[in-house]
């Protein structure tokens, strides 16, 4: 009988179980975790090799292992910031907040005066999709980290700074969600309702469609139910039911605003970070 090692613990205590499964062994992100490994044994020293082989894991839900590659590889390459900023990312799937943090804030500073540069995406079929670049990844994973550790208002600055490097559409949307979010928090409506002011029609989102959905609702262009209704797919109830739960909150009905995020955090979609918001707020509401 195999015991499986959860991969971390919710703010619950409970154990994080790997979600992530591929039995068909053709599946295309089962193989690009497969080549990661084959062409890192060819070369173990090789420093993009041991980067993608990290990433790949995490894309894998393997999130302990790639923060374990990640922390290997600094002893190899100390102060590199992509390995740094990668971890952070890992720590924040395991709501490790505070080694979140440090780790984005150093990344930062290692980078601080040199040029962006874009990011390869690791996810299978979304390399033609999406177009990240380190700063912005990085500043936004410092945002969440924030966010979700408490400190709203350093939180606010670092989604503020994004968007001044944001570079297309999907990145614009995501800043604006999550620093929406953050200034209602923070009883700032006015400021609030200019960051909606960033969100126009027929705004290219391949990736973050559920949160444009949620900003025009914000907007009052759409209703909680035209976005949530009966969704039975986990990572799209996850990346919109937290910010349909805080539209609930902030017109006043806290039953639904509850509701709905018992809702989220019953899929088995842990790592998402609107999944992990929703457990800082119940665990906030809780104890």
């Amino acid at each position: 009988m195999k015991i499986e090692t959860p991969e971390g613990f919710s703010l619950f205590g409970e154990p994080l179980y790997n979600p992530v499964s591929y039995p068909d062994p053709e599946n295309k992100q089962l193989v690009k975790f497969k080549q990661a490994y084959q062409e890192w044994e060819k070369d173990p020293e090789d420093r993009e090799k041991l980067l993608w082989l990290g990433r790949q894991h995490a894309y894998m839900g393997k999130y302990r292992d790639a923060i374990h590659i990640y922390t290997e590889a600094l002893k190899q390459f100390p102060d590199d910031p992509e390995f740094i900023r990668h971890r952070a990312h890992r720590y924040l799937s395991l709501r490790m907040f505070e080694y979140s943090i440090k780790d984005s804030e150093r990344a930062i500073d290692l980078m601080r005066e040199k040029p962006d540069f874009m990011e390869p995406s690791g996810l299978a079929g979304a390399e033609e999709t999406t177009e990240y670049t380190f700063y912005t990844n990085t500043y936004y994973h410092l945002g969440l980290g924030y966010m979700l550790n408490g400190d709203l208002l350093n939180a606010r600055k670092a989604f503020d700074d994004l968007l001044d490097v944001g570079v297309n559409d999907d990145h614009v949307i995501m800043f604006c969600y999550w620093n929406y979010l953050i200034l209602k928090r923070l009883g700032y409506d006015d400021e609030a309702k200019e960051v909606l002011r960033h969100i126009k029609p027929d705004m290219n989102c391949p990736v973050s469609g559920g949160y444009y959905e949620c900003l025009k609702m914000f907007k009052g262009e759409l209703e909680p139910e035209d976005i949530i209704g009966d969704k039975e797919d986990q990572l799209s109830l996850v990346t919109t039911g937290y910010g349909v739960a805080n539209e609930y909150k902030f017109r006043g009905d806290y039953d639904k605003y509850v509701e709905l995020l018992e809702r989220v955090v019953s899929t088995n979609a842990w790592s998402g970070f609107g999944y992990i918001a929703a457990e800082v707020d119940l665990k906030r509401i809780k104890g």
